[in-house]
């Protein structure tokens, strides 16, 4: 029990007035305290968060340069691929091996099969082609062109076509044999008729992933936040190392990209 002293040469009432000053000092001496802590509160927490920026910071600063965003390892990147602009996966063989893979495993009912026409190149698959739109169809068409033997041999153009699964076949007609990786193709072709080898390189956009793509010439321009043409031309090796300079990542990271031959590289974007 809290004990009162009483001054007994004062009324009762300079007694109550005493005790009511003392109380109302305490009182204001509480709420400046509690704002006293809330003020400290906030002031850890902003420190906190400057404390976690330059952390970010640093760990930005540490990464090395050019060095691409982790990413999920999908069944198809071990192909030659790319998503169209709509949204759409096609996929390429890189050999004759896998040019059968493509057909065997990846050629369903709904897709649409792509090649060159010239003796050696990739079979390219594009998914769910029968639902695509023509953006996505031509797409994939000059993807089947840039990776293609006549890219090797510095064609500016060549001809493409593509037919559904059921007039691809591995049995050739009496008397014909089929190479590894090669198909019989029956019925009414669609071609795409001198289809210019062009690829557009680059990082794209943040609302894109940010990440180093390669992808046809007739893509969106705008999903790039810096890009370059490639076509058949002077360099060879070089190539992938010149641009990795201009694009600030590493060589290794370009060279599945890039087409077999001599290239030509400028900017676009």
């Amino acid at each position: 029990m809290a004990r009162v002293s009483i001054d007994p040469n004062k009324s009762a009432y300079d007694n109550a007035t005493v005790y009511f000053d003392k109380a109302k000092k305490m009182k204001g001496k509480s709420e400046e305290t509690g704002k006293q802590i809330e003020k400290t509160k906030k002031e850890i927490s902003d420190l906190e968060r400057k404390e976690a920026a330059k952390a970010t910071a640093e760990e930005k600063r540490a990464r090395p340069t050019g060095a691409q965003p982790p990413s999920k390892k999908e069944w198809y990147h071990s192909y030659h691929w790319f998503m169209t602009s709509d949204g759409f996966l096609a996929i390429g063989g890189k050999s004759a091996g896998q040019n059968e893979e493509v057909v065997k495993k990846h050629l369903a009912a709904e897709d649409l099969f792509f090649h060159a026409d010239i003796k050696g190149g990739s079979v390219v698959v594009l998914k769910n082609g029968k639902k695509a739109p023509d953006s996505s169809i031509e797409q994939a068409a000059q993807f089947a062109a840039c990776n293609s033997n006549a890219w090797k041999v510095g064609y500016a153009t060549i001809d493409v076509y593509t037919v559904p699964r059921d007039q691809v076949s591995k049995s050739p007609p009496p008397g014909e044999y089929l190479e590894k990786g090669s198909f019989f193709i029956s019925g009414t072709k669609r071609y795409f008729r001198g289809m210019p080898l062009k690829l557009l390189i680059g990082r794209m956009t943040e609302e894109n992933g940010g990440r180093i793509e390669c992808v046809p010439e007739r893509y969106d321009m705008n999903s790039f936040s810096t890009c370059f043409a490639l076509e058949p031309g002077r360099l060879d090796k070089n190539v992938a190392e010149k641009l990795s300079r201009q694009l600030s990542v590493k060589k290794d990271d370009l060279l599945p990209l890039i087409p077999a031959g001599a290239t030509s590289f400028m900017k676009m974007k």
